[in-house]
């Protein structure tokens, strides 16, 4: 096994999943462990590295002058729906397209799982079906200390000069929390944090939450006539009111969507918490004006209940930043042609720690990993995509 996959075996070990109960940064302290152990490697090749006073590991490694500084960025933590503890990766030599016994109860299988036929001939990592595998991000993690080992065993190549930030807490949208631009130094960033090797994804969600707390009437049900008002039918209605086809089950690619994630409460009250997607920022804008609307119509129609509507933006596309400084982007296209790879452009139905670094003044795209199936138990790893990925950062880092 190579000293690469090795060093991602070694983090997936490590157990750092996140807390989104908590408020404190990092949401867990088990995620030091590997931040810890990725300052110490640093140290070990002989790059200064700082761990930071909330968890984000910062290093330099010193290029050419006259060439752009390029920073790289990947997670430490995993995700929250399934365990990340006692994590045991298993090695599939030469996959055949049959499926795969994880353990004695789970089975992975090419009928439910379509993206192993691109794989055929490969060897995967896999779980034993206990736990994640934690290719999000570790594989990040590993790629990122796999390239800047090459350059450092390398001196004779030159390169540009590569800016490094291991963050927490991604897994529950707080990775860019105390970002520090001038620290990380980069004129502009890649998060390694997807799948495909040949994707380049330059646009994400707008998103934003919304809280509604309906207070109803409450009264015996055996005096309720023409008295009671049931928060719970008025939450049901509130809900009916949101555009029926922009919901998660029912939309792909650059379809935005309504999700309500909780729904708690009694006849008397009931909180919902709904988040809000959508690529368009004009069109986010009127997925919050359908909440307005739904919240005043329900105020006229219900007078005695008191509805209460609080809505928050989270963050937005980084499209737009990318639109107007496309370097980055330009970049690693141009990069993965002289690979002999046609790019794939792909929105991200979803987040990134890249958008907010992006407004935040540092334009951040996202790249592959060679993982699959995050944040469950069918997670795995393409040996080849994962060194495919190695590659590609090598080379969009190269003078």
């Amino acid at each position: 096994m190579d000293e690469s996959l090795e060093r991602f075996i070694r983090y997936a070990k490590i157990d750092t999943q996140s807390d989104d109960a908590s408020s404190s940064t990092p949401s867990a302290k088990k995620e030091l462990h590997l931040s810890r152990l990725l300052v110490k490697e640093l140290e070990t090749l002989g790059i200064p590295a700082e761990l930071d006073g909330h968890g984000r590991v910062y290093a330099k490694l010193r290029g050419e002058k006259e060439l752009p500084a390029i920073g790289l960025n990947a997670h430490v933590d995993t995700a929250l729906e399934v365990s990340g503890k006692d994590v045991h990766p298993r090695l599939v030599e030469n996959y055949d397209g049959s499926p795969i016994k994880l353990n004695g109860k789970l089975t992975m299988d090419p009928k439910d799982f379509p993206s192993l036929k691109k794989h055929l001939g490969d060897d995967l990592l896999v779980t034993d079906g206990q736990t994640l595998l934690g290719g999000d991000d570790k594989a990040g993690d590993a790629i990122i200390m796999s390239v800047l080992a090459f350059y450092v065993h390398h001196p004779e190549i030159k390169h540009h000069t590569i800016c490094v930030l291991f963050t927490p807490d991604e897994e529950i949208g707080r990775g860019p929390e105390h970002f520090d631009a001038k620290k990380f130094g980069a004129d502009f960033a890649y998060t390694i944090d997807g799948d495909d090797p040949d994707k380049i994804e330059a646009e994400n969600f707008n998103a934003a939450h919304a809280e509604v707390k309906i207070t109803g009437v409450s009264i015996h049900p055996g005096e309720a006539k023409d008295k009671m008002i049931n928060a719970l039918r008025l939450a049901n209605e509130f809900d009916a009111l949101l555009a029926p086809n922009e919901k998660p089950e029912y939309t792909e690619g650059y379809e935005g969507f309504n999700h309500l994630l909780a729904e708690n409460g009694t006849a008397e009250s009931v909180t919902l918490r709904y988040i809000i997607r959508n690529h368009s920022r004009e069109k986010l804008l009127r997925q919050k004006d359908e909440f307005k609307d739904a919240k005043t119509f329900l105020e006229k129609k219900y007078p005695r209940a008191k509805i209460e509507l609080a809505l928050q933006e989270d963050y937005r596309n980084m499209k737009e930043v990318l639109d107007k400084d496309p370097r980055a982007v330009l970049y690693v296209d141009k990069t993965m042609r002289s690979l002999g790879l046609i790019p794939v452009y792909c929105p991200i139905r979803g987040g990134t720690d890249g958008a907010t670094f992006s407004f935040l003044g540092c334009p951040t795209p996202n790249l592959g990993t060679g993982t699959y199936n995050h944040h469950g138990r069918y997670e795995y790893l393409s040996v080849k995509d994962f060194h495919l990925m190695i590659e590609i950062v090598k080379a969009l880092l190269k003078a």
